[in-house]
């Protein structure tokens, strides 16, 4: 019998017995109640449009129409406006949404005057993500008609809550540090053009110390979005600064770049002395008339500060802009203060001393390698201990973080940071040994090897995605080359996948990183009866997927609710399928009829597979049994039980002899079938969900819910590599027929396309608005298909990752998905029991 029906805790939706997540909202079953009502059910919650006008914000509530951005919390609220955490449901990551309130003490055309200025601001502030500065977050969106700007989400502590754990006042040489990336962030933002960008509020409270030591300078701007006669007006309740920080031209509405200096002046006397002015609005005509000083020199309150610094701070907090000095001149001298006297040389790993950045730079260059695991080793904390670099240190940190798995990206985003006009406009230089390649007279059915040595001929680290033309197989998909490197790569023609006829001329285009593609001619010689061929074998004709709209052929009734498991066999002639109802039915692909009932008693049956030679069928369902079929006299030929764990998936070897099961205790077994005997044990993780087998039998992954897919090797068993992309729980894998590429799905929607060789995300495919429940990978490998529980199956082109064509059928769920062996038919079964046949043409 079969066991209880499961029901989600986070959505109430009934799920089938087995299942480990949720077919509705794809959450986790791993904490799960009996039914007991089988109707509870309810729609999946939506975000709430966004409130009228200006009425605040609540948690859930959506920010635009749209409903991508959907509001967390509220995180800050000023004079002028209001900042929340929000939710990218498209790229599923959390972003600060700032939004403009204007007083409902202000007349009509104030407040239009603050929603132009505040567009205006917007815009401006937008184009410092061109070409970016480490220490600013990043502006994803501005939303004008809700007066928002949404951008990066930087989680960390603020100097003022730094300040309040330190007893108020910090080292001279950390506040140095910290306040010298704040100048480097001014210096950028007021080198922008047409027009220089204003901060007009930097204190502490806007300078915040991210976990990976990162200062960040947030808040920047939207105080210009203020009318000015506001502005003007020091008796307003909503004052247009902060008093004690604020310059005073600032407060008369005539802020400038000096103005920001001011500002990160009076921060750092705070950061050394602690000392923070006691100033209110009585204050102001003092302050603003030149009378009022209010920062004393720091020297007077603690006199073991270098005297450079008390100067630096009196001529930072000059009552006139024009005494003090910019940004960059500010930057320039904390740079000084910081640099010690006597600079001790370092010792690169080879033994060469270095003595500067620059000597360094060129010498990382020339020692590539040994670069490679000094920059991942102990480099940033020599320089810090060594030179006192503290901004090259965190440079290299963030070199190191953001490319933690491919050291050459890191060290050539370094390289190309500290030496943008020289190593950073660099093109990049990709040769090839044979620039044409002629495959010659060929055969109709003939496959032939080319093989093309291509060498990195320039200085800087090269990225690679190969486009190929539909009768060429690239032995891989994408590669990475360090300067001085080479690679083999071997083109393989296949006469099979051309639809023409005499001389084929293509491009097979390697496009780098940066956009610059370099290109090799190939070319062969087809016979002429090619096309008539194709024209009067009918039966023999190949299904051009990507080039024909697909449409559905035919639909099969086959169980009685969902549809788990399907598989082809080898000659494409019939299809296996088990499902809820605990039947395991083989079927003629022909027209749909029912070849065979082999199994009524079978448990919820979570997968089916045959054997390369097409004579056994394996099912595995929930009740623990991996039952072994004969396909064609139907009979049972063997069973193999595991009580203490059901197997979510079956595969066979490439010689039929052994199958290949993933089991729900986080166990992947290999089983001899002669004897049933156990040759194998893999131990994966608690969370795997799904198992993929390379077709050559050479590896396997695993998808997993903790948003990763780990490679092993299937031989030794052991773990090779682990692939991140995705944001949420993997739900399904597999591999192409070639074995080059590997498509996965999640919970949250997406689909990725990796080289699995290389193990490389290619692309991130968005559009599914529900949880992604099996992929697929068309035997020629130019298209993927990927099925939802939104009720829709999407065909994706491999060679960009753009969307080809949405099917449509029902409405339901789409839970397995298939494609026969000769490439033409594409087969999926739903959650209703029906299983639907979809060709082009």
């Amino acid at each position: 019998m079969p066991s209880l029906p499961l029901s989600c805790p986070a959505c109430n939706h009934i799920n089938p017995p087995g299942s480990r997540f949720c077919n509705a909202c794809g959450s986790p079953l791993g904490v799960t109640r009996p039914l007991v009502d089988p109707r509870l059910t309810r729609p999946r919650p939506t975000a709430p449009l966004p409130p009228p006008d200006d009425a605040p914000l609540i948690a859930g509530a959506a920010i635009d129409l749209a409903g991508r951005y959907v509001v967390r919390e509220t995180i800050g609220k000023g004079g002028f406006g209001e900042a929340y955490l929000v939710f990218d449901r498209q790229l599923s990551r959390f972003c600060v949404a700032k939004r403009q309130v204007p007083n409902p003490a202000w007349t009509a055309r104030t407040k239009e005057l603050a929603a132009q200025n505040f567009v205006r601001e917007a815009e401006l502030l937008v184009t410092l993500n061109t070409p970016g500065h480490p220490n600013i977050p990043e502006i994803y969106e501005f939303l004008p008609e809700q007066r928002c700007l949404v951008m990066k989400y930087v989680e960390g502590r603020n100097l003022s809550e730094i300040l309040r754990e330190r007893n108020s006042l910090l080292p001279p040489a950390e506040s140095l540090a910290l306040i010298r990336d704040v100048a480097s962030a001014l210096t950028y933002m007021h080198s922008r053009d047409p027009e220089p960008v204003l901060h007009r509020d930097v204190k502490l409270a806007n300078i915040l110390l991210d976990s990976a030591g990162r200062i960040w300078l947030i808040d920047f701007g939207l105080s210009r979005a203020i009318p000015a006669q506001i502005q003007n007006d020091p008796r307003h309740t909503q004052l247009a600064g902060t008093l004690g920080i604020t310059p005073p031209e600032q407060w008369r509405g005539q802020a400038e770049p000096r103005s920001d200096v001011y500002a990160l002046s009076a921060t750092l006397h705070t950061l050394l002395t602690g000392f923070q002015p006691l100033l209110t609005k009585a204050d102001l005509p003092n302050f603003l008339s030149g009378v009022l000083q209010p920062y004393p020199p720091v020297r007077s309150i603690d006199p073991a500060i270098p005297a450079e610094v008390e100067n630096l701070l009196l001529h930072g907090l000059a009552f006139k802009p024009a005494e003090r000095p910019s940004a960059a001149a500010f930057y320039k001298a904390l740079e000084t203060l910081l640099r010690p006297r006597t600079q001790t040389k370092l010792q690169a790993p080879d033994g060469t001393p270095i003595g500067d950045e620059k000597a360094l730079m060129v010498w990382a260059e020339a020692n590539w390698d040994h670069a490679l695991t000094w920059l991942y080793g102990n480099l940033a904390e020599q320089v810090e201990q060594l030179w006192g670099r503290n901004k090259l240190a965190a440079e290299m940190r963030a070199a190191t973080s953001q490319h933690p798995n491919d050291r050459h990206a890191g060290l050539d985003w370094l390289l190309a940071t500290h030496d943008s006009q020289g190593f950073g406009a660099e093109r990049p230089r990709l040769v090839a040994d044979r620039p044409i390649l002629d495959f010659g007279s060929m055969a109709l059915e003939e496959r032939r090897d080319e093989w093309v040595l291509l060498s990195n001929r320039g200085r800087r680290y090269l990225r690679v995605t190969i486009q190929h033309p539909r009768w060429i197989i690239p032995s891989l998909l994408s590669f990475s080359l360090s300067p001085g490197q080479r690679q083999q790569l071997k083109l393989t023609a296949d006469m099979r996948r051309s639809s023409e006829s005499g001389k084929l001329r293509d491009l097979l285009l390697l496009k780098e990183q940066s956009g610059i593609s370099f290109r090799i001619e190939i070319q062969a010689q087809l016979s002429r009866w090619r096309a008539f061929w194709l024209r009067t074998v009918g039966g023999q004709r190949t299904m051009h997927w990507e080039e024909n709209t697909v449409h559905a052929v035919r639909t099969i009734h086959a169980h009685k609710g969902n549809v788990w498991a399907l598989d082809f066999g080898p000659g494409g002639l019939e299809l296996a399928s088990g499902g809820w109802d605990e039947a395991v039915r083989l079927w003629r692909t022909s027209d749909g009829s029912m070849i065979a009932r082999l199994d009524d008693q079978a448990g919820n049956v979570l997968s089916v597979s045959f054997s390369p030679d097409g004579l056994l069928v394996a099912v595995a369902s929930s009740n623990g049994e991996v039952k072994i079929w004969g396909a064609r006299g139907g009979k049972l030929v063997q069973t193999l039980a595991t009580p203490q764990a059901y197997q979510e998936s079956v595969h066979f070897s490439p010689d039929s002899q052994v199958l290949i099961t993933n089991g729900s205790d986080a166990t992947i077994r290999y089983w001899r079938l002669s004897d049933g005997a156990v040759l194998q044990r893999i131990a994966t993780v608690p969370n795997a969900v799904a198992l993929a087998c390379r077709p050559d039998g050479q590896a396997l992954a695993v998808a997993c819910h903790d948003r990763r897919i780990r490679m092993y090797d299937a031989e030794r068993g052991n773990l090779v590599a682990t692939l991140t992309g995705h944001r949420e729980g993997l739900s399904a894998i597999a591999f192409s027929l070639e074995g080059t590429m590997l498509i996965s799905g999640s919970t949250d929607g997406m689909v990725c396309l990796w080289d699995s060789e290389h193990g490389e995300l290619r692309y991130q495919l968005r559009g599914h608005q529900n949880a992604i429940r099996s992929v697929a990978i068309h035997p020629d490998g130019l298209l993927a298909a990927s099925g939802s529980m939104d009720g829709s199956i999407r065909l994706w082109r491999t060679t960009d990752g753009e969307l080809h064509q949405v099917l449509k059928g029902t409405g339901s769920g789409i839970l397995r998905l298939t494609f026969s062996p000769n490439g033409e038919l594409l087969a999926a079964g739903d959650t209703d029991g029906r299983i639907t046949f979809w060709q082009p043409g």
